[in-house]
């Protein structure tokens, strides 16, 4: 596929019982806009002359697609939308002349985000259109209008979002493109297109042997045999069963979904070293052979991991695409959808990858014991605090015997500084004076995920620079980072704002000084109120375009002032600890 194929962005509406649609349409390159209303001739002339296109929306598999493909077939796109939403047909199953129209697409989804969610993040307009959709006439020219203006935002809107995750579409045109695949590739899913690159193939039977794995015989445990005997014993293979225990000081856990150990609430500095382990599942995969069974010849997915090591070596961007295949086939394994499923290999090698990484941890205790502390240990890697350089080179050492004896590669981050709330949650400065964050209350924000986005920033501020959260969050007269991302889901109706039902199924709201302001409340089937947990006492609700706004003067900063510093405490005790010595010092 050409990297220059034509994009073009699109979004239909359609009033099924007013026997009316229309079509918003934005070219990515040009950002040239046309707008189509229950004008077939016009769909068609557009589709012939961009057969070659490729076509890009968000979660247009599901609905769009359907419709564009029944408007050009000469069905009838309201008896289709129908069947989509009332009947939850899946489009493929309508009529099976849809299946056979070319056309090449792009999906831009999130499993746990609509669209909405995303223009609230990104600080755009999310007010639904007035019109009702249930609608039993022929719409008024100002009706028209409004559906053109709301179809054409969110065309605007899935534009902005994919500028953001435009490298996703260059992966996987750099798939197509290396492995020289039809265009029609471009339609698969991440996994079903490694799937199809690796030549995967699901048998006919059902094997019912997912609970028959190994354990590896190069994991080597002596003091944490046991964990290793709860694993082997058959009456624990069971997804809803786990082992909580005592590793090296910490209290783990042990399951189906990887290691989870961390230090709560924990601060330290000087001869701290985190180590995972590169292409942790792929590596495994490929070392003891467990690749879904239902590729031919694992050989072509040892070949790829070695092509993109190469390639990362030489600044070759088609790594990233070879990653997308090695990083995919695990997930693959475990969705009974994909051709790569083999449910037994996805529980082997994550069981054998947490054991693994015991494996390295014991190894530790028993060289330091009380000279070492254990800080976290996580899906693909762990992470020690040391009294000396030289216990560090010891600890080298080890992992380096540890690699050529489990087959493993270890890739090293020496810290100066670690300030961690848990396993999920933590900050900490390197050696070289580069800070990394990850959890939900510091992790790096984007347009795209930015909810309470003054809070995240205070807190980082007092962790890395010592800057206290009154000054940052005072020195801030952006709306946009006060906002609040609140979101009712299908358990309720809907929101209930004073006396005011809202319909809205995603808010944006704000922190209120105003006596006349109320809470943000939601609406159960029972017609029983609850208050949307982490929000004001009082809010003020704006859903209109907030990027270039001000905060008004009755925007309570003092709200935010405290959670900064609630969640600050569970860091560190009354966050007295910060990073900002440890970056002047380097």
């Amino acid at each position: 596929m050409k990297k220059d194929k034509r994009r073009i962005i699109i979004d239909f509406e359609v009033l099924s019982n007013a026997k009316f649609w229309m079509c918003c349409m934005k070219d990515y390159k040009t950002q040239k806009e046309h707008i189509i209303i229950n004008d077939r001739d016009e769909l068609l002339r557009v589709y012939n002359k961009n057969k070659d296109s490729v076509w890009i929306g968000y979660n247009i598999k599901g609905y769009d697609q359907w419709i564009f493909k029944s408007i050009i077939m000469g069905l009838d796109p309201c008896k289709v939308s129908d069947s989509l939403i009332e009947k939850k047909m899946s489009g493929w199953k309508i009529d099976r002349s849809l299946n056979k129209m070319q056309m090449y697409i792009f999906e831009i989804n999130d499993s746990f985000r609509s669209l909405k969610e995303l223009e609230l993040f990104m600080g755009e307009d999310i007010r639904e259109s007035t019109v009702p959709f249930d609608l039993d006439r022929y719409p008024t020219e100002e009706e028209i209008k409004e559906l053109t203006s709301y179809c054409l935002h969110d065309v605007r809107m899935t534009y902005k979002v994919f500028k953001e995750v435009y490298y996703k579409y260059e992966a996987q045109l750099g798939l197509i493109e290396y492995f020289n695949l039809d265009d029609s590739m471009i339609n698969k899913t991440e996994a079903q297109l490694s799937a199809y690159i690796l030549g995967a193939k699901k048998p006919n039977y059902d094997r019912d042997d997912s609970k028959n794995f190994e354990i590896i015989e190069n994991i080597n445990l002596s003091k944490y045999n046991y964990i290793k005997d709860w694993y082997l014993d058959y009456s624990n293979r069971d997804l809803k069963n786990y082992l909580r225990t005592n590793v090296y000081g910490i209290e783990t856990d042990f399951g189906w979904g990887g290691l989870h150990s961390a230090r709560k609430k924990y601060e330290a500095n000087d001869f701290i070293v985190n180590s995972d382990v590169s292409s942790f599942y792929p590596s495994i995969m490929i070392e003891y052979n467990l690749l879904s069974r239902n590729v031919k010849d694992p050989s072509k997915y040892s070949q790829i991991r070695d092509t993109r090591i190469q390639f990362k070596k030489d600044n070759n961007p088609i790594e990233k695409s070879l990653k997308l295949v090695l990083n995919s086939a695990y997930g693959a394994c475990m969705d009974i959808n994909n051709e790569l499923y083999d449910p037994r290999q996805g529980m082997s090698i994550c069981v054998n990858g947490q054991l693994l990484l015991l494996d390295l941890i014991e190894k530790v205790e028993l060289e330091f014991k009380e000279e070492a502390e254990f800080i976290q240990g996580n899906t693909d890697g762990v992470m020690f605090k040391f009294n000396s350089k030289e216990a560090v080179n010891r600890y080298i050492e080890i992992c380096n015997e540890w690699c050529k004896r489990t087959k493993m590669n270890l890739e090293h981050d020496f810290i100066k500084k670690i300030i961690q709330k848990d396993v999920n949650n933590y900050v900490y400065i390197k050696e070289d004076g580069k800070v990394k964050s990850k959890g939900a209350y510091v992790k790096k924000l984007s347009i795209i995920d930015n909810d309470l986005p003054i809070v995240n920033k205070a807190i980082k501020e007092k962790l890395i620079n010592d800057v206290d959260v009154e000054t940052t969050i005072n020195n801030s007269n952006n709306l946009i980072d006060f906002q609040k991302c609140v979101k009712i889901t299908g358990k309720y109706s809907h929101a209930v704002y004073g006396i005011e039902n809202i319909s809205l199924k995603v808010l944006r709201v704000f922190a209120s000084k105003s006596s006349l302001d109320n809470p943000i409340m939601k609406m159960k089937s029972d017609n029983k109120l609850e208050k949307i947990s982490y929000t004001p006492d009082r809010v003020f609700i704006d859903n209109s375009n907030i990027i270039d706004k001000e905060v008004p003067q009755k925007l309570d900063k003092d709200w935010y002032i405290a959670l900064a510093k609630d969640r600050l405490d569970s860091f560190v005790n009354e966050y007295k600890f910060t990073l900002f010595d440890y970056l002047n010092s380097i």
